[in-house]
Order: C-alpha cells, then structure tokens, then sequence
C-alpha cells in the first residue's frame, strides 16, 4: 500500500494495534482511549538502580549521586513519553488507531500487526526520532554542540576517549543536561538493534516484507533470520576487538555485547518472526489502495468529525441548560404566586429578566417572518 494512505471506516476497527498478551507486563494505564503495560524489566532495572545507589552513596564525593539519579531517570521517562506520542500520532495520522502498547526498559516494546509495512516502518522512525531531537535539544540546552578539535596526538599530553570529550560529555557528570543528551541518545541506540519487541527490529521487518513482497512470507522469513545473523555476527566480530584491545565504547564493554550478540543469533529462530511477517500484508494493501483516502484527507475527514461532535455537544449542553431553566423558572412563578415579588432572590429575578427578554426577540422574529 502506497505511503499516506487509510483503509476505509468499514476496516478501522480491525487495523488497531493491541496490547500483546505478556504475562510479564503490568497494567499502567486503562482508559477508553489507551491502554498502557509497564514491562517487568522496568521494575527490575529501577531495582538495580536503587540497589547501586545505596551502594555507592556512602563513598566519598557522592553526596549529590541520589539527585543526579533522579534527574536522569525524569530524563529516560522523557523519552518513553515522547517515543509513544509520536508513535500514536503518526499511526493516527495514517488513518489507524493505536489502542494500546507496552513499556519497557528502552520504551515501546509493542509490533504493530495489521498495518502495512511502510506505515509500520514510519511509526518505527518517528518514535526513534523523536528522541534523538529531545536529545539534541538537551545538548541544545546545556550550551550548544561544541566539535573537539582534532590534533597530533603526543607522549606528553594524553588523549580522552571519544565519550570523554565536550562535545559529548559523558565524563563530565555535574552537566545534567549532558547526561540527559547522552541517555536520550542510548535509548536510541537501544532501540535500533534489531532485538526482539524493539523498533530497530520492527523497522527491519517492515523493510523485508515491503522490499520482498514477491517472496512470500517464507522467502521473507529467511532474507530476515539471514539480516539478523549477519547483524549478530557483526556484533560478535565488534565484540571480540574490544576484548582484545581492552577498549569500551561509551562505557559499554566486551561483556554486554556479546550477550546481545548471543540474543540477535538465538531470536532470530523464534516464531514471532513469522507472525510479524503475517501481520504486516503489504500486498493486500498495494491492491485495496485506490479505495483509501490519502493522509491529508483522513485528517481533513477527522478534523470534521471533531467540529461536528464539538458542535452537537454544545448542542447538547444547550438543550441541558434550557430545560434546567425551564424546571427553575416554573419553580420561581410559583413562588412569585404564592409569595409575592418580594420573595425572590436577586439570581432568580435575573432568571426571569432573561427567559422575558428571550421570549421578546422570538415574538419579534416571528413577526418579521410573518
């Protein structure tokens, strides 16, 4: 199906992207609009952090770690948030509806199934976009980028890590902003291994099942499982040079990529490969786009049908309003009979002065009607 184009009202409600069955995920947010999971590996990497907080609190120089930690976990939150908001809204935009998704350590963790592949794979990039702009402007925010500059290395004077420069600041802890940048960044990064229940693994998906559309879903199944292992085996090469050279990158070692690694080569084997695939039919698509309404005219269509509810619940509240003064101004005429005018109170004499002056503009409508 071509870019920016909508499957008609009859199949919206069987394009929405639910929240997978995970026994392992724990309800956040239950409304008519959105439901949200909250991964357990959230829990348990909030643990770790609490658990090496407490640990290293008590040494010298750290007084101020608890504030620091505080800080950069409201920033990680930043781009969970950001990542669903532009996941809905892109889905949204191309006329399908995102009912709910999980949360988990990196952020969105949910395949969108029943969408065409290039809408799958834009819903991937704006997610992973999005924080890569929070992160720039966090950079923005701490001063700006500053580029190193790049000289003759010499015995005298040592040389930083690339992590450990100005431009990215990863070495200097006391620029919360900088650390900010730099955790938006990792989450990016995160996000684009192809591992399972992640963008990076949702945009490669859709990427396969729209380039090979003529291969079937089992010719696609393979040109997958062979792009993943590839992906491993790059990782494992990458891998076993740090372990030789003794180097990190970012703060990474050796020991953290090759379990990422093992997990590439081991999950391209599993089944939800094949689901996936099923799940996002390019073909059917493709041949039921003339039918659909392009995105500026599902906008359009959807901005519409926000006016006209705006319009018939100020109606509504109208109509609600005028019977509620009705049942009122019976109740003060008989008060006004059985009372006398001076036992009203000065809203309902306002009450009465307004029902009079509407009832005045009615007569002398009608009578310039007739």
């Amino acid at each position: 199906m071509p870019l920016g184009h909508a499957p008609p009202e009859s199949s919206l409600s069987d394009q929405f992207v639910g929240v997978e069955g995970d026994r392992f995920a724990l309800p956040l947010i239950r409304s008519r609009w959105v439901r949200v999971n909250l991964s357990s590996t959230v829990f348990l990497a909030l643990a770790i952090l609490v658990v090496v907080v407490i640990s290293v609190l008590r040494q010298p120089g750290n007084a101020d770690l608890p504030k620091v930690a505080v800080f950069a976990t409201l920033a990680w939150l930043s781009g969970w948030v950001l990542q669903g908001l532009a996941y809905g809204l892109v889905g949204w935009g191309s006329g399908y509806r995102v009912r709910g998704f999980t949360i988990g350590v990196l952020g969105i963790e949910t395949v969108a199934r029943h969408w065409p592949a290039r809408v799958a794979f834009l819903t991937g990039l704006a997610a992973s976009m999005s924080v890569v702009l929070l992160g720039c402007f966090y950079r923005l925010v701490d001063g700006g980028f500053q580029v190193p500059s790049i000289e003759v290395p010499s015995i005298e004077v040592p040389i930083d890590p690339i992590w450990q420069l100005s431009s990215v600041g990863l070495g200097e802890v006391e620029s919360v902003w900088r650390t900010a940048s730099w955790l938006c960044f990792l989450q990016v990064i995160g996000q684009m291994i192809p591992l399972p229940r992640t963008l990076g693994r949702q945009m490669l998906v859709a990427s396969v099942s729209f380039v090979g559309g003529k291969l079937g879903v089992a010719g696609q199944v393979k040109v997958l499982r062979l792009l993943i292992d590839c992906f491993a085996l790059g990782t494992l090469g990458f891998t076993i040079w740090l372990m030789n050279t003794g180097n990190q990158i970012a703060g990474v070692g050796w020991p953290l990529l090759m379990c990422v690694a093992v997990l590439l080569w081991v999950s391209s084997r599993w089944s939800d490969t094949m689901r996936t695939l099923e799940g996002l039919d390019a073909g059917r698509g493709d041949q039921q786009g003339r039918n659909r309404r392009t995105v500026w005219k599902t906008l359009v269509y959807r901005g519409r049908r926000w006016r006209d509810g705006r319009r018939v619940r100020h109606a509504h509240r109208v109509e609600q309003g005028e019977a509620v003064d009705a049942q009122r101004v019976d109740e003060i005429l008989n008060q006004l009979h059985q009372q006398g005018i001076e036992s009203l109170k000065p809203a309902d004499r306002q009450l009465l002065e307004r029902v009079s002056a509407n009832l005045r503009k009615q007569r002398l409508s009608e009578a310039d009607d007739a």
